[in-house]
């Protein structure tokens, strides 16, 4: 099977051979270029399985690409001349995908038009300021029907559900608990839909914690702060000095309440939970 991972030093991505399960061996076997990719931030990337596994990449608005990762064959260019920085970007089924710029404004683009100009809209009943994140519930197999629930992370806390229909309304919006003194940097950032739980997501990114929250109907629009129903601090207790900030966490996709999770002093922790009581 084959990796796909981005880094330094630009937003070039890198393919990687993992070994049978006797071995653990992940060679490197190519690499993706980006187009004028000097200077840039690294990539951000999704990927989707089809007949030939495509990777949707870029790190700003203006250099999005599609390629198919085994023949490296561009599958798509974005039309753009604005060079908004993204902060995230989805696959929404095999024909659309979803990008969600580093200050909120959200893009929805088509693969079959290719030649049609990549617009950010900007989002009226998003808080300004600050950077923000993105995470897209993906419907089940066989349920392509049903609403694809996006949720909207900001850095000063605030968290945003939407339709992908209608994203300029909010079909949701509270604040999440967040450190009074949160990490200075926002570039890890992480929301994420638990994909085999109803109306679960997690927030991380903010210092060395996963926070786990359900969506409720009295959530509302009015931006009150919301409780998660469980924090992993495994990443606190763990550190011999100051905690370490939380750079990503994703969701098994069977196990409903097992996540992973990694740190910037390189631990990785596999967990699940149970929901706090009182």
């Amino acid at each position: 099977s084959l990796l796909v991972t981005s880094g330094p030093p630009d937003s070039s991505l890198q393919v990687w051979q993992v070994s049978a399960e006797d071995s653990d061996v992940i060679k490197a076997v190519s690499a993706i270029p980006a187009a004028n990719s000097t200077g840039q931030p690294w990539a951000k990337i999704a990927t989707m399985s089809g007949r030939a596994p495509w990777v949707l990449h870029g790190s700003n608005l203006n250099s999005i690409r599609i390629t198919e990762v085994e023949s490296r064959k561009n599958v798509y260019t974005g039309a753009s001349t604005n060079n908004e920085e993204l902060s995230a970007v989805a696959f929404l089924d095999s024909n659309s995908f979803l990008l969600c710029c580093a200050q909120g404004q959200l893009c929805l683009a088509d693969v079959r038009q290719p030649r049609l100009p990549l617009e950010a809209s900007s989002i009226p009943s998003a808080p300004s300021g600050g950077c923000w994140a993105m995470g897209v519930q993906h419907s089940p197999p066989g349920s392509a029907s049903t609403p694809q629930p996006i949720a909207q992370l900001s850095s000063e806390g605030h968290l945003i559900l939407r339709d992908v229909r209608k994203t300029s309304e909010a079909l949701a919006w509270v604040r999440c608990r967040v450190p009074s003194a949160p990490s200075s940097t926002t570039e890890f950032l992480c929301i994420s839909w638990a994909p085999a739980l109803e109306n679960c997501l997690g927030v991380s990114g903010f210092d060395g914690t996963v926070h786990v929250y359900q969506q409720r109907q009295s959530w509302g629009s009015s931006g009150r702060e919301a409780e998660p129903i469980f924090v992993h601090k495994g990443h606190v207790f763990g550190a011999g000095g100051d905690p370490a900030l939380v750079t990503i966490h994703t969701w098994h996709p069977q196990k409903p309440r097992a996540l992973l999770s990694a740190a910037g002093d390189g631990s990785l922790q596999v967990w699940d939970w149970v929901e706090s009581c009182g």
